[in-house]
């Protein structure tokens, strides 16, 4: 069997690591004998199931892949990594054409049971409207965002080749990120699980403020533009 020594504290990490493995006991059984049972195809699997729009703890499996590359030799880290970067690109793709074809109708009908009302759902088009190919880019190491965006940014009917360039950038460097990241702290697990959660949270923040910024700019221009136009006007009046 590929994978002959699962840890026996992998239960209790694939539920700290994604909010629905530690909801779903019998999802963590599944993943630990998908594992167990299919090594390489489950990273892959689990990955592009969770990139095409689908909440799933395909990051989970990635980490836990890649500290079992480490600690046993089962696994080359490197086929870890290929695997993760190629679910992701392969899921992310099919998520923008699910987004493409009917993900308008879909998030209209559906998104509310999940967060992404009407109100929300158009600042997210106004924002990708701007800054489309960073949000793919940023949103991998987003767990939220990892799951949605390229059906939303289908949905958007964003360029596909623009897409798939950043796509390509983010999944191959988010594989590689955290490929890495779960091979050297593979003996030390819970380091690794806070390490990843202050990411996240880093992530996250950097996002708002950023949008924030953006946001005050373009009032600060509009601003100015106003003013300028109403002395224009003053003078043209004298």
């Amino acid at each position: 069997m590929l994978l002959h020594a699962v840890p026996i504290y992998l239960p209790s990490i694939l539920a700290a690591f994604h909010p629905l493995a530690s909801s779903t006991g019998t999802l963590i059984i599944f993943l630990e004998k998908a594992l167990i049972d299919y090594g390489y195809i489950i990273v892959f699997c689990a990955i592009m199931i969770e990139s095409m729009g689908v909440p799933f703890p395909g990051e989970t499996m990635l980490l836990i892949a890649s500290a079992y590359a480490a600690s046993s030799g089962a696994l080359s880290i490197y086929g870890v990594i290929a695997c993760a970067a190629g679910g992701a690109m392969t899921g992310d793709s099919l998520g923008y054409w699910i987004g493409r074809e009917g993900g308008r109708r879909l998030i209209r009908r559906y998104g509310k049971y999940v967060g992404l009302t009407d109100q929300r759902y158009e600042r997210v088009q106004g924002y990708l409207k701007r800054h489309g190919g960073k949000a793919v880019f940023f949103g991998r190491f987003v767990s939220i965002a990892r799951t949605w965006i390229a059906v939303l940014v289908g949905a958007h009917h964003l360029n596909y080749m623009q897409f798939l360039l950043y796509d390509i950038l983010g999944a191959i460097t988010w594989a590689t990120l955290y490929g890495s990241l779960g091979y050297v702290f593979g003996s030390n697990l819970p380091l690794l699980e806070q390490w990843v959660k202050r990411a996240g949270i880093t992530v996250a923040i950097c996002a708002v403020l950023a949008v924030v910024v953006l946001l005050y700019l373009r009032w600060k221009r509009k601003k100015a533009e106003k003013m300028s136009h109403d002395l224009g006007n003053l003078s043209d009046d004298q």
